[in-house]
């Protein structure tokens, strides 16, 4: 790929997963992984592997800003971030032993999931 396109599609994908994320709180994650695949010719290991050391720097950026603004509950994220940080790691482990498209299906059915449950919420409230 040439290295103008290359910047200028990493630069997009940089601005829309942090827009989303510091939005929406999605992580980026949901915006990366799918964009490094098609877009920047990733596997699934790499796309998932760089997604989150981009997110890193998103998350230390939009949490800051939202404990600025008050919407942090710190006795939550206390009490999860242990937790999460032991998740990411077994979770990263498992990457190894889990072939490249099963991550892309298991990926994407995650993502099904998580919509649907969205939208059966969405309707049930007023």
């Amino acid at each position: 790929m040439d290295p103008i396109a290359f910047l200028v599609i990493a630069l997009l994908i940089g601005l829309l997963a942090g827009g989303l994320g510091g939005l929406l709180g999605v992580g980026g994650g949901v915006v990366m992984v799918p964009a490094f695949l098609r877009l920047l010719g990733m596997s699934a290991r790499e796309a998932v592997g760089t997604s989150m050391a981009v997110i890193l720097f998103t998350a230390l950026v939009a949490s800051g800003r939202h404990y600025q603004l008050g919407n942090v509950n710190t006795r939550v994220v206390l009490v999860v971030a242990g937790a999460a940080m032991v998740g990411g790691w077994l979770g990263a482990s498992l990457t190894a032993r889990v072939p490249d498209r099963t991550l892309r299906v298991l990926f994407a059915l995650f993502l099904i999931a998580v919509a649907i449950q969205m939208l059966l919420r969405a309707w049930r409230e007023p």
